[in-house]
């Protein structure tokens, strides 16, 4: 039997599961979020494929489950992925792309909520919330104009420093990096502008090169002019003249000079000036790109000496693809819609702590951290479910554009987008399980499904068996 293209991407990670009965709900936990309409956690996924009640402790046990972990399910996923043709890359390099997002919530016995300040410039957020903050690394992907960020890592911060969520990035980056072939560049917000950031071009010997966005209040110099033959004691100087690089935009505009580039997926003519400057963090040259764009005004720093100035705002145009991401799985997919929480943990206040405040205490912190990792794991779920849309997109556009008995009210691009991806996924889903098709995820479903669609003589009722020959086929996506 061929198996869909949604049984190959969920079947090229059962090595991330040690045992069948766990990948099996694995996949039932896929199709569920696929299918639901609500995002009340766990529970929506037996409303939505019809399971029998019996099923729900069941799911919570998948998640709290030591069969399978966090960092083995993102590498099978992330191997994956690597494989794939539609890895977008520039310069024959493929782009990282990272950033965190903050989740509010509000359970008082959750593990690893702390207060949490709102960096968003919309007035209706809080300033101070109790949540996560969560760090997520992801490839640049896609196809016939359109790109997507595939995440392919994630990370809680569970301390409230900036330099803790700096190295998470960095120790991200490198894991991603040195454990596949090939070159990456690093693509991140000014947030990450630090020389641990900036020096991981030196210390991977160039197989990591990171373009990030620099600060308004950054400094650079000058190299120092070579010493005289006779000069005096001392060590010869290694900073020449301060360059205060917000003030280079009216000093030095006589010098920008005027080039047709791609930034944010529009073409239009920039003002650039580019500099190589010694930068103080990294102790060594850093190029400095200063775009005036209709956009404003841009300040670019880059690892690469040799990145041009149109690869680097092609380049970080893309950034955002990550803030699409993080909307898409918390408002389509509601991925962030859990609430795992344990009883062995002290209730914490709902008011906004001071940052060194100590974490709430547990009477059995093992149990605690299992049911932190469950967190982690339905997250994880919700991402690379959201990455199998966008192959989906991507690498079988033709199966998602034919009619599926749905309507839309504007024909979808040649690369459509994760909602009409997901719409097609749940019909396909749906009309399967309804006419008892003969593929592997309706027989999986099946088992455990409230009412069997068939009387228990049948043939394809319960176990792993397969309905036989003449029954309908299978809605193949």
């Amino acid at each position: 039997m061929q198996g869909t293209a949604f049984e190959d991407a969920l079947w090229s990670l059962r090595g991330a599961f040690s045992r069948q009965a766990t990948f099996y709900w694995f996949v039932i936990v896929a199709a569920g979020l696929a299918l639901r309409t609500d995002t009340y956690g766990v529970s929506s996924v037996v409303r939505a494929l019809a399971l029998h009640p019996a099923a729900y402790p069941l799911l919570l046990h998948f998640f709290h489950s030591h069969a399978w972990s966090l960092p083995k399910f993102m590498q099978c996923w992330r191997d994956f992925v690597l494989r794939q043709p539609h890895v977008a890359q520039v310069n024959g390099r493929r782009v990282l792309i990272g950033d965190d997002t903050k989740t509010p919530k509000d359970g008082r016995r959750m593990p690893g909520v702390r207060t949490l300040h709102q960096n968003s410039e919309t007035s209706s957020k809080p300033s101070y919330f109790r949540g996560h903050d969560i760090g997520v690394l992801a490839l640049l992907t896609g196809a016939r104009g359109r790109f997507f960020a595939t995440a392919v890592d994630l990370f809680y911060h569970c301390q409230a420093q900036a330099e803790t969520k700096i190295d998470r990035m960095v120790e991200a980056a490198k894991g991603v990096a040195l454990t596949a072939l090939g070159c990456f560049y690093l693509v991140l917000d000014a947030f990450f502008a630090s020389g641990k950031v900036l020096a991981l071009g030196r210390e991977t010997g160039g197989k990591i090169q990171v373009l990030v966005r620099g600060k308004r209040n950054c400094v650079a110099y000058w190299p120092a002019p070579k010493p005289k033959e006779r000069r005096g004691r001392g060590r010869p100087r290694l900073y020449g003249r301060r360059v205060v690089l917000r003030k280079c935009f009216q000093r030095m505009e006589s010098r920008f000079q005027n080039l047709q580039a791609e930034l944010y997926g529009e073409s239009e003519t920039v003002k650039v000036l580019q500099m190589d400057l010694l930068w103080k963090p990294t102790k060594g040259l850093v190029r400095f790109l200063l775009c005036r764009s209709s956009r404003g005004d841009i300040i670019l720093m880059s690892s690469d000496l040799t990145l041009d100035a149109a690869t680097a705002l092609r380049l970080y145009g893309h950034r955002p693809a990550i803030e699409t991401l993080f909307n898409t799985v918390k408002n389509l997919l509601g991925g962030m819609a859990y609430h795992f929480w344990s009883s062995y943990l002290e209730r914490a206040s709902r008011r906004p702590a001071p940052a060194d405040a100590p974490p709430p205490k547990s009477s059995r912190p093992k149990r605690t951290a299992v049911t932190f990792a469950a967190n982690e794991k339905f997250l994880a779920v919700n991402l690379v479910l959201t990455g199998i849309l966008q192959w989906l997109a991507c690498c079988h556009p033709t199966q998602l554009l034919t009619p599926f008995g749905f309507w839309m009210r504007t024909a979808p691009r040649a690369t459509p987008s994760e909602f009409v991806v997901r719409t097609a996924l749940a019909y396909a889903i749906r009309e399967n399980i309804r006419r008892l098709a003969p593929d592997r995820i309706t027989a999986i479903i099946r088992r455990h499904m409230a009412r069997p669609a068939a009387p228990p003589s049948s043939q394809h009722a319960g176990g792993d068996a397969f309905p036989p020959p003449g029954t309908p086929e299978a809605v193949n996506f």
